[in-house]
């Protein structure tokens, strides 16, 4: 069950964000620009030196902008909001390095950090709260381009989407939810995860955001 809808429906001022970031200018910076969001109603920083001293109350949204994200405390505290049910808003860079970390580490939509505005960030958060995938154009190219190695083998596997597959794909490629496919599809949450996982494994994909890349780029819904 996800733990995180709009806060404002459920009569909180906003949401409650966690900003963890390498380098003090990255953190105060990220954490002023959230504070003057109308959406966001408490603001708290953690180092990227200290992951272990996490906030003692639950959290809606992290957002992290690290350079190293094969480090260990990046993924802690990745693992740690998954835990608890918060949304991940992953800030990268342009290299490509940096841009390939999407496809091992948990998030729910992302930003380039050079292009980090309070409007941009406003964005972001409603998109991922809403159940979309904000993604840069650079990310978007990028997973394309990986997307071109997975070809033959999407090609051979595409055929044995079943019907029901191939719905929920369409549905993952516009961004929405597992609970906004279920409400769409009307099926229970653990049905969706089950058709998602069997889209993955028929994709060669190892998570949703290069699935759905693979899709646009093989034009898969053009089948469908």
């Amino acid at each position: 069950m996800e733990r995180l809808s709009n806060p404002i429906s459920q009569g909180r001022g906003g949401y409650s964000v966690l900003v963890f970031a390498d380098n003090e200018l990255a953190r105060r910076g990220l954490s002023d620009m959230l504070s003057s969001l109308d959406s966001v109603s408490e603001v708290n920083t953690l180092a990227a030196t200290d992951p272990d001293h996490l906030p003692g109350h639950p959290y809606d949204i992290l957002v992290l902008a690290c350079e190293d994200l094969a480090a260990t405390g990046p993924y802690r505290i990745a693992d740690a909001a998954c835990s608890q049910g918060a949304k991940i808003l992953l800030l990268l860079g342009r290299r490509a390095d940096s841009l390939d970390a999407v496809i091992r580490f948990p998030s729910n939509g992302f930003l380039i950090q050079d292009d980090v505005t309070e409007e941009a960030l406003a964005q972001a958060l409603n998109r991922i709260v809403s159940g979309e995938i904000p993604m840069p154009a650079a990310l978007a190219n990028r997973l394309l381009e990986r997307a071109r190695d997975t070809t033959p083998q999407v090609r051979a596997d595409c055929t044995k989407l079943t019907p029901r597959e191939r719905e929920t794909l369409i549905l993952l490629v516009e961004g929405l939810s597992n609970k906004q496919i279920a409400r769409r599809m009307l099926i229970s949450q653990h049905g969706v995860k089950r058709l998602v996982a069997n889209i993955l494994a028929k994709l060669n994909c190892s998570n949703r955001t290069l699935a759905a890349a693979v899709a646009i780029k093989e034009g898969l819904l053009e089948e469908v």
